[in-house]
Protein backbone atom coordinates (compact mmCIF):
# COMPACT_ATOMS: atom_id res chain seq x y z
CA UNK A 1 0.00 0.00 0.00
CA UNK A 2 1.36 3.39 -0.97
CA UNK A 3 1.66 5.72 2.02
CA UNK A 4 0.54 9.30 1.56
CA UNK A 5 2.43 12.02 3.33
CA UNK A 6 0.19 14.21 5.39
CA UNK A 7 1.22 17.82 5.83
CA UNK A 8 0.25 19.31 9.14
CA UNK A 9 -1.30 22.73 8.90
CA UNK A 10 0.42 25.38 10.98
CA UNK A 11 -1.69 26.67 13.84
CA UNK A 12 -0.93 29.83 15.77
CA UNK A 13 0.22 29.08 19.33
CA UNK A 14 -1.99 29.97 22.27
CA UNK A 15 -1.68 33.56 23.50
CA UNK A 16 0.01 32.29 26.67
CA UNK A 17 2.63 30.53 24.52
CA UNK A 18 3.29 33.66 22.42
CA UNK A 19 3.85 35.82 25.50
CA UNK A 20 5.98 33.11 27.13
CA UNK A 21 8.22 33.11 24.05
CA UNK A 22 8.77 36.85 24.47
CA UNK A 23 9.54 36.33 28.16
CA UNK A 24 12.22 33.83 27.13
CA UNK A 25 13.60 36.22 24.49
CA UNK A 26 13.80 38.97 27.11
CA UNK A 27 15.63 36.57 29.41
CA UNK A 28 18.17 35.72 26.70
CA UNK A 29 18.75 39.44 26.05
CA UNK A 30 19.70 39.93 29.71
CA UNK A 31 22.58 37.48 29.11
CA UNK A 32 23.72 39.23 25.91
CA UNK A 33 23.31 42.95 26.67
CA UNK A 34 25.46 44.48 29.44
CA UNK A 35 23.66 45.76 32.52
CA UNK A 36 23.74 49.52 32.92
CA UNK A 37 21.87 52.40 34.44
CA UNK A 38 21.39 56.14 34.33
CA UNK A 39 21.10 58.29 37.41
CA UNK A 40 17.59 59.62 37.93
CA UNK A 41 16.35 62.76 39.63
CA UNK A 42 12.96 64.15 40.57
CA UNK A 43 11.83 66.93 38.24
CA UNK A 44 9.45 69.47 39.76
CA UNK A 45 8.18 70.69 36.37
CA UNK A 46 6.80 67.27 35.43
CA UNK A 47 6.37 65.88 38.94
CA UNK A 48 8.18 62.74 37.81
CA UNK A 49 11.57 61.07 38.19
CA UNK A 50 13.60 61.55 35.00
CA UNK A 51 16.77 60.11 33.52
CA UNK A 52 19.80 62.41 33.93
CA UNK A 53 21.65 62.57 30.56
CA UNK A 54 25.39 61.90 30.64
CA UNK A 55 25.24 59.73 33.77
CA UNK A 56 25.11 56.29 32.17
CA UNK A 57 27.38 53.69 33.71
CA UNK A 58 27.79 49.95 33.40
CA UNK A 59 27.03 47.97 36.52
CA UNK A 60 27.61 44.39 37.61
CA UNK A 61 25.98 42.10 35.07
CA UNK A 62 22.66 40.75 36.36
CA UNK A 63 21.40 38.19 33.82
CA UNK A 64 18.06 36.65 34.69
CA UNK A 65 18.30 32.98 35.64
CA UNK A 66 15.74 30.33 34.73
CA UNK A 67 14.18 30.32 38.24
CA UNK A 68 14.03 34.14 38.18
CA UNK A 69 12.36 34.04 34.76
CA UNK A 70 9.65 31.74 36.09
CA UNK A 71 9.20 33.83 39.24
CA UNK A 72 8.79 36.95 37.06
CA UNK A 73 5.41 35.55 36.00
CA UNK A 74 4.17 35.81 39.59
CA UNK A 75 5.85 39.22 39.97
CA UNK A 76 4.14 40.39 36.79
CA UNK A 77 0.74 39.28 38.10
CA UNK A 78 1.31 41.25 41.31
CA UNK A 79 2.70 44.29 39.49
CA UNK A 80 -0.32 44.40 37.14
CA UNK A 81 -2.88 43.93 39.94
CA UNK A 82 -4.25 47.47 39.57
CA UNK A 83 -5.23 47.05 35.93
CA UNK A 84 -6.38 43.44 36.47
CA UNK A 85 -8.92 44.39 39.13
CA UNK A 86 -9.95 47.53 37.29
CA UNK A 87 -10.80 45.25 34.36
CA UNK A 88 -12.94 43.04 36.62
CA UNK A 89 -14.96 45.97 37.98
CA UNK A 90 -15.34 47.90 34.71
CA UNK A 91 -16.49 44.74 32.92
CA UNK A 92 -18.81 43.93 35.82
CA UNK A 93 -20.58 47.26 35.48
CA UNK A 94 -20.83 47.30 31.68
CA UNK A 95 -21.90 43.67 31.29
CA UNK A 96 -24.52 44.26 34.00
CA UNK A 97 -26.24 46.59 31.52
CA UNK A 98 -26.50 43.62 29.17
CA UNK A 99 -27.71 41.28 31.91
CA UNK A 100 -30.61 43.54 32.94
CA UNK A 101 -31.64 44.11 29.31
CA UNK A 102 -30.90 47.85 29.26
CA UNK A 103 -28.23 47.53 26.58
CA UNK A 104 -30.34 45.38 24.25
CA UNK A 105 -33.35 47.68 24.57
CA UNK A 106 -31.17 50.77 24.03
CA UNK A 107 -29.52 49.34 20.91
CA UNK A 108 -32.93 48.32 19.59
CA UNK A 109 -34.16 51.90 20.02
CA UNK A 110 -30.99 53.16 18.30
CA UNK A 111 -31.51 50.85 15.33
CA UNK A 112 -35.11 52.02 14.99
CA UNK A 113 -33.94 55.65 15.07
CA UNK A 114 -31.07 55.20 12.58
CA UNK A 115 -33.18 53.24 10.08
CA UNK A 116 -31.08 53.18 6.85
CA UNK A 117 -28.07 54.98 8.41
CA UNK A 118 -26.94 52.14 10.68
CA UNK A 119 -23.61 51.87 8.85
CA UNK A 120 -22.49 55.19 10.39
CA UNK A 121 -22.97 54.08 14.00
CA UNK A 122 -19.71 52.16 14.49
CA UNK A 123 -17.42 54.66 12.68
CA UNK A 124 -18.96 57.40 14.84
CA UNK A 125 -18.19 55.39 17.98
CA UNK A 126 -14.61 54.90 16.77
CA UNK A 127 -14.22 58.66 16.27
CA UNK A 128 -15.58 59.37 19.75
CA UNK A 129 -13.13 56.97 21.36
CA UNK A 130 -10.26 58.32 19.27
CA UNK A 131 -11.03 61.84 20.49
CA UNK A 132 -11.05 60.56 24.07
CA UNK A 133 -7.56 59.18 23.52
CA UNK A 134 -6.32 62.25 21.67
CA UNK A 135 -7.66 64.78 24.15
CA UNK A 136 -7.86 63.14 27.58
CA UNK A 137 -5.22 60.43 27.24
CA UNK A 138 -7.82 57.75 28.03
CA UNK A 139 -6.64 54.24 27.13
CA UNK A 140 -7.05 51.49 29.74
CA UNK A 141 -10.16 53.27 30.99
CA UNK A 142 -11.92 52.23 27.76
CA UNK A 143 -11.70 48.51 28.53
CA UNK A 144 -15.10 48.36 30.21
CA UNK A 145 -16.81 49.60 27.04
CA UNK A 146 -15.43 46.79 24.89
CA UNK A 147 -18.12 44.12 25.54
CA UNK A 148 -20.91 46.67 25.04
CA UNK A 149 -19.63 47.92 21.67
CA UNK A 150 -18.77 44.38 20.56
CA UNK A 151 -22.38 43.40 21.28
CA UNK A 152 -23.51 46.45 19.31
CA UNK A 153 -21.38 45.33 16.36
CA UNK A 154 -23.18 41.97 16.34
CA UNK A 155 -26.57 43.64 16.72
CA UNK A 156 -25.87 45.84 13.68
CA UNK A 157 -25.10 42.80 11.54
CA UNK A 158 -21.31 42.70 11.76
CA UNK A 159 -19.15 40.55 14.05
CA UNK A 160 -17.78 41.03 17.60
CA UNK A 161 -14.30 41.91 16.31
CA UNK A 162 -15.72 44.93 14.44
CA UNK A 163 -16.81 46.38 17.78
CA UNK A 164 -13.40 45.67 19.33
CA UNK A 165 -11.73 47.40 16.38
CA UNK A 166 -13.95 50.46 16.86
CA UNK A 167 -13.12 50.87 20.55
CA UNK A 168 -9.55 49.63 20.90
CA UNK A 169 -8.33 50.58 17.44
CA UNK A 170 -10.04 53.96 17.62
CA UNK A 171 -8.66 54.87 21.03
CA UNK A 172 -5.15 53.60 20.13
CA UNK A 173 -5.11 55.73 16.97
CA UNK A 174 -6.30 58.81 18.85
CA UNK A 175 -3.79 58.19 21.64
CA UNK A 176 -0.93 57.90 19.13
CA UNK A 177 -1.96 60.94 17.07
CA UNK A 178 -2.90 63.00 20.11
CA UNK A 179 -2.85 66.78 20.21
CA UNK A 180 -3.21 67.41 23.96
CA UNK A 181 -2.71 63.98 25.56
CA UNK A 182 -1.62 64.77 29.15
CA UNK A 183 0.24 61.46 29.57
CA UNK A 184 2.40 61.62 26.43
CA UNK A 185 2.46 65.02 24.72
CA UNK A 186 2.34 67.07 27.92
CA UNK A 187 5.10 65.09 29.67
CA UNK A 188 7.35 64.95 26.59
CA UNK A 189 6.96 68.69 25.89
CA UNK A 190 7.60 69.57 29.52
CA UNK A 191 10.82 67.52 29.48
CA UNK A 192 11.76 69.23 26.20
CA UNK A 193 11.02 72.66 27.72
CA UNK A 194 8.50 73.39 24.98
CA UNK A 195 5.33 75.45 25.49
CA UNK A 196 2.64 73.09 26.71
CA UNK A 197 0.54 71.67 23.86
CA UNK A 198 2.42 73.81 21.33
CA UNK A 199 2.47 72.72 17.68
CA UNK A 200 -1.15 71.64 18.01
CA UNK A 201 -2.11 72.54 14.44
CA UNK A 202 0.27 70.05 12.83
CA UNK A 203 -0.66 67.33 15.31
CA UNK A 204 -4.37 67.79 14.54
CA UNK A 205 -3.48 67.41 10.85
CA UNK A 206 -1.67 64.16 11.75
CA UNK A 207 -4.77 63.03 13.67
CA UNK A 208 -6.98 63.56 10.62
CA UNK A 209 -4.54 61.63 8.40
CA UNK A 210 -4.30 58.68 10.79
CA UNK A 211 -8.04 58.53 11.47
CA UNK A 212 -8.76 58.59 7.73
CA UNK A 213 -6.45 55.58 7.35
CA UNK A 214 -7.97 53.79 10.34
CA UNK A 215 -11.60 54.35 9.33
CA UNK A 216 -10.91 53.19 5.77
CA UNK A 217 -9.37 49.93 7.09
CA UNK A 218 -12.11 49.47 9.67
CA UNK A 219 -15.01 50.12 7.26
CA UNK A 220 -13.45 47.88 4.62
CA UNK A 221 -13.43 45.02 7.14
CA UNK A 222 -17.00 45.84 8.20
CA UNK A 223 -18.27 45.73 4.61
CA UNK A 224 -16.49 42.41 4.03
CA UNK A 225 -18.11 40.82 7.12
CA UNK A 226 -21.51 42.29 6.30
CA UNK A 227 -21.38 40.80 2.81
CA UNK A 228 -20.18 37.36 3.96
CA UNK A 229 -20.16 36.56 7.72
CA UNK A 230 -17.93 33.53 7.06
CA UNK A 231 -15.11 35.90 6.11
CA UNK A 232 -15.07 37.26 9.64
CA UNK A 233 -11.62 36.90 11.21
CA UNK A 234 -13.31 35.54 14.34
CA UNK A 235 -15.76 33.21 12.60
CA UNK A 236 -16.30 30.25 14.93
CA UNK A 237 -14.81 32.00 17.98
CA UNK A 238 -17.15 32.09 20.98
CA UNK A 239 -17.71 35.27 23.00
CA UNK A 240 -19.78 34.17 26.02
CA UNK A 241 -19.88 37.62 27.65
CA UNK A 242 -21.73 39.28 24.74
CA UNK A 243 -25.43 39.79 24.15
CA UNK A 244 -26.81 37.00 21.96
CA UNK A 245 -29.90 38.87 20.71
CA UNK A 246 -30.43 39.13 16.95
CA UNK A 247 -31.15 42.45 15.25
CA UNK A 248 -34.83 41.56 14.81
CA UNK A 249 -35.08 40.66 18.51
CA UNK A 250 -33.45 43.95 19.49
CA UNK A 251 -35.75 46.04 17.30
CA UNK A 252 -38.80 44.41 18.91
CA UNK A 253 -37.64 45.00 22.50
CA UNK A 254 -39.48 47.59 24.54
CA UNK A 255 -37.29 50.47 25.78
CA UNK A 256 -38.68 50.88 29.30
CA UNK A 257 -38.16 53.66 31.83
CA UNK A 258 -35.89 51.39 33.87
CA UNK A 259 -33.76 50.77 30.80
CA UNK A 260 -33.50 54.51 30.12
CA UNK A 261 -32.51 55.21 33.73
CA UNK A 262 -29.87 52.45 33.56
CA UNK A 263 -28.31 53.91 30.42
CA UNK A 264 -28.42 57.42 31.91
CA UNK A 265 -26.54 56.01 34.92
CA UNK A 266 -23.97 54.61 32.48
CA UNK A 267 -23.62 58.01 30.79
CA UNK A 268 -23.33 59.74 34.16
CA UNK A 269 -20.67 57.25 35.22
CA UNK A 270 -18.63 57.95 32.08
CA UNK A 271 -18.87 61.71 32.62
CA UNK A 272 -17.95 61.35 36.30
CA UNK A 273 -14.80 59.32 35.75
CA UNK A 274 -13.71 61.44 32.76
CA UNK A 275 -14.09 64.60 34.86
CA UNK A 276 -12.38 63.01 37.85
CA UNK A 277 -9.47 61.70 35.74
CA UNK A 278 -8.89 65.11 34.14
CA UNK A 279 -9.63 67.39 37.08
CA UNK A 280 -8.42 65.36 40.06
CA UNK A 281 -6.11 62.78 38.52
CA UNK A 282 -8.30 59.82 39.41
CA UNK A 283 -6.93 56.50 38.26
CA UNK A 284 -7.65 52.81 38.76
CA UNK A 285 -8.62 52.84 42.44
CA UNK A 286 -11.08 55.75 42.16
CA UNK A 287 -12.51 54.58 38.84
CA UNK A 288 -12.94 51.03 40.14
CA UNK A 289 -14.83 52.38 43.16
CA UNK A 290 -17.23 54.23 40.84
CA UNK A 291 -17.86 51.10 38.77
CA UNK A 292 -18.48 48.99 41.90
CA UNK A 293 -21.08 51.40 43.27
CA UNK A 294 -22.82 51.97 39.93
CA UNK A 295 -23.00 48.23 39.26
CA UNK A 296 -25.16 47.81 42.38
CA UNK A 297 -27.18 50.93 41.53
CA UNK A 298 -28.03 49.49 38.10
CA UNK A 299 -29.03 46.23 39.80
CA UNK A 300 -31.33 48.03 42.25
CA UNK A 301 -32.93 50.12 39.48
CA UNK A 302 -33.80 46.89 37.69
CA UNK A 303 -35.23 45.26 40.86
CA UNK A 304 -32.28 42.97 41.50
CA UNK A 305 -31.44 42.08 45.07
CA UNK A 306 -27.88 42.60 46.32
CA UNK A 307 -27.42 38.82 46.30
CA UNK A 308 -28.48 38.63 42.66
CA UNK A 309 -26.08 41.41 41.69
CA UNK A 310 -23.23 39.67 43.52
CA UNK A 311 -24.04 36.36 41.81
CA UNK A 312 -24.14 38.10 38.43
CA UNK A 313 -20.75 39.76 39.08
CA UNK A 314 -19.15 36.43 40.00
CA UNK A 315 -20.59 34.85 36.85
CA UNK A 316 -19.32 37.75 34.71
CA UNK A 317 -15.87 37.52 36.30
CA UNK A 318 -15.44 33.93 35.12
CA UNK A 319 -15.22 35.23 31.56
CA UNK A 320 -12.47 37.72 32.46
CA UNK A 321 -10.04 35.31 34.09
CA UNK A 322 -8.26 34.71 30.79
CA UNK A 323 -7.82 38.47 30.34
CA UNK A 324 -6.50 38.82 33.89
CA UNK A 325 -3.86 36.12 33.40
CA UNK A 326 -2.74 37.56 30.05
CA UNK A 327 -2.36 41.04 31.56
CA UNK A 328 -0.15 39.70 34.34
CA UNK A 329 1.82 37.41 32.05
CA UNK A 330 2.63 40.21 29.59
CA UNK A 331 3.86 42.37 32.48
CA UNK A 332 6.44 39.65 33.24
CA UNK A 333 8.39 40.69 30.12
CA UNK A 334 9.01 44.12 31.64
CA UNK A 335 9.89 42.55 35.00
CA UNK A 336 12.60 40.41 33.33
CA UNK A 337 14.11 43.42 31.53
CA UNK A 338 14.13 45.44 34.73
CA UNK A 339 15.84 42.63 36.66
CA UNK A 340 18.47 42.36 33.93
CA UNK A 341 18.97 46.18 33.97
CA UNK A 342 19.30 46.36 30.17
CA UNK A 343 16.68 48.99 29.21
CA UNK A 344 19.00 51.92 30.03
CA UNK A 345 21.83 50.22 28.16
CA UNK A 346 19.71 49.92 25.03
CA UNK A 347 18.75 53.61 25.26
CA UNK A 348 22.38 54.69 25.79
CA UNK A 349 23.88 52.80 22.85
CA UNK A 350 21.11 53.85 20.52
CA UNK A 351 21.47 57.55 21.36
CA UNK A 352 25.20 57.33 20.71
CA UNK A 353 24.59 55.60 17.38
CA UNK A 354 22.58 58.51 15.95
CA UNK A 355 25.51 60.95 15.94
CA UNK A 356 26.49 62.04 12.43
CA UNK A 357 23.19 61.17 10.73
CA UNK A 358 21.24 63.59 8.54
CA UNK A 359 18.24 65.31 10.10
CA UNK A 360 15.63 63.24 8.28
CA UNK A 361 17.39 59.91 8.83
CA UNK A 362 17.98 60.72 12.51
CA UNK A 363 14.34 61.72 13.03
CA UNK A 364 13.15 58.50 11.37
CA UNK A 365 15.62 56.54 13.51
CA UNK A 366 14.14 58.19 16.62
CA UNK A 367 10.70 57.05 15.48
CA UNK A 368 11.98 53.51 14.95
CA UNK A 369 13.70 53.48 18.32
CA UNK A 370 10.62 54.68 20.17
CA UNK A 371 8.60 51.97 18.41
CA UNK A 372 11.11 49.33 19.50
CA UNK A 373 11.35 50.74 23.02
CA UNK A 374 7.59 50.37 23.39
CA UNK A 375 8.09 46.60 23.29
CA UNK A 376 10.07 46.94 26.52
CA UNK A 377 8.23 49.88 28.12
CA UNK A 378 4.54 49.74 27.09
CA UNK A 379 3.65 52.68 29.36
CA UNK A 380 3.48 56.02 27.52
CA UNK A 381 4.49 58.14 30.51
CA UNK A 382 7.12 55.56 31.52
CA UNK A 383 8.64 55.66 28.06
CA UNK A 384 8.61 59.47 28.05
CA UNK A 385 10.59 59.83 31.29
CA UNK A 386 13.10 57.19 30.13
CA UNK A 387 13.77 58.22 26.53
CA UNK A 388 12.96 61.93 26.20
CA UNK A 389 15.76 63.17 28.52
CA UNK A 390 18.11 61.43 26.03
CA UNK A 391 16.31 62.35 22.79
CA UNK A 392 16.00 66.07 23.57
CA UNK A 393 19.78 66.76 23.95
CA UNK A 394 20.37 64.49 20.94
CA UNK A 395 17.93 66.48 18.80
CA UNK A 396 19.76 69.67 19.80
CA UNK A 397 23.10 68.12 18.81
CA UNK A 398 21.70 67.08 15.42
CA UNK A 399 19.93 70.45 14.99
CA UNK A 400 16.51 68.79 14.86
CA UNK A 401 13.66 70.82 16.33
CA UNK A 402 12.67 69.41 19.73
CA UNK A 403 9.04 69.30 18.63
CA UNK A 404 9.99 66.65 16.05
CA UNK A 405 11.59 64.51 18.78
CA UNK A 406 8.30 64.73 20.69
CA UNK A 407 6.39 63.72 17.55
CA UNK A 408 8.66 60.71 16.97
CA UNK A 409 8.11 59.60 20.57
CA UNK A 410 4.36 60.10 20.29
CA UNK A 411 3.99 58.01 17.11
CA UNK A 412 6.41 55.32 18.26
CA UNK A 413 4.74 54.90 21.63
CA UNK A 414 1.17 54.88 20.33
CA UNK A 415 0.77 52.71 17.25
CA UNK A 416 2.94 49.81 18.40
CA UNK A 417 0.55 49.37 21.35
CA UNK A 418 -1.73 47.45 18.98
CA UNK A 419 1.07 45.22 17.66
CA UNK A 420 3.70 44.38 20.29
CA UNK A 421 2.51 41.42 22.40
CA UNK A 422 3.49 43.22 25.62
CA UNK A 423 0.58 45.57 24.92
CA UNK A 424 -1.76 43.96 22.40
CA UNK A 425 -1.98 40.71 24.39
CA UNK A 426 -3.93 42.69 26.95
CA UNK A 427 -6.26 44.04 24.25
CA UNK A 428 -6.77 40.50 22.90
CA UNK A 429 -7.58 39.24 26.37
CA UNK A 430 -10.02 42.10 27.04
CA UNK A 431 -11.89 41.47 23.79
CA UNK A 432 -11.55 37.67 23.74
CA UNK A 433 -10.00 37.81 20.26
CA UNK A 434 -7.16 35.26 19.70
CA UNK A 435 -3.85 37.02 19.08
CA UNK A 436 -3.45 35.51 15.58
CA UNK A 437 -6.88 36.86 14.61
CA UNK A 438 -5.97 40.21 16.14
CA UNK A 439 -2.75 40.47 14.13
CA UNK A 440 -4.59 39.52 10.93
CA UNK A 441 -6.29 42.93 11.00
CA UNK A 442 -3.97 45.09 13.08
CA UNK A 443 -0.57 44.00 11.71
CA UNK A 444 -1.29 45.44 8.22
CA UNK A 445 -2.91 48.53 9.76
CA UNK A 446 0.09 49.06 12.03
CA UNK A 447 2.40 48.76 9.01
CA UNK A 448 0.39 51.35 7.06
CA UNK A 449 0.30 53.65 10.10
CA UNK A 450 4.08 53.32 10.50
CA UNK A 451 4.63 54.27 6.85
CA UNK A 452 2.26 57.23 7.23
CA UNK A 453 3.99 58.24 10.47
CA UNK A 454 7.39 58.16 8.77
CA UNK A 455 6.05 60.35 5.95
CA UNK A 456 4.60 62.87 8.42
CA UNK A 457 7.89 63.00 10.36
CA UNK A 458 9.79 63.60 7.10
CA UNK A 459 7.33 66.40 6.32
CA UNK A 460 7.87 67.85 9.81
CA UNK A 461 11.63 67.91 9.23
CA UNK A 462 11.22 69.56 5.82
CA UNK A 463 9.11 72.40 7.26
CA UNK A 464 11.22 72.57 10.46
CA UNK A 465 8.12 71.88 12.55
CA UNK A 466 8.54 73.98 15.65
CA UNK A 467 6.86 74.81 18.93
CA UNK A 468 4.20 77.11 17.48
Amino acid sequence: MEEKSVKKKFTMPNTFVVISIFIMIATVLTWIIPSGTFDRAFDEATGRTLVVPGTFKLVAHTPVSLPQMVMSIYDGMVDAANIVFFTFFSYGFMVMLIRVGAFDAGVGALIRRLKDKKQFAMPLIAIIFSLMGASFGIYEESYGFVPVVMSMGVALGYDPFYGAIAVLGGIATGYAAASINPYTVAIAQTIGELPLFSGMGFRWLCYVCFMTLFLSCMCRYGRMVKADPKKSYVYGVEFPFLSSSTQDELVSKEFTTRHKISLLICLGTVIAFAFGAIRYGWYFSELSAIFIVMMFVVGLVNKQSINETCDAFVDISKNILFAAFVIGLSRAILIVLQKGQIIDTICFYFSNGLAGMSKTVAAEAMFGFQTLLNLFIPSGSGQAVTSMPLMIPLSDLLKINRQIAVLAFQFGDGFSNIFWPTACAVLCAISGVPINKWWKFFAPYCLFATILGAALIAAAVSINYGPF
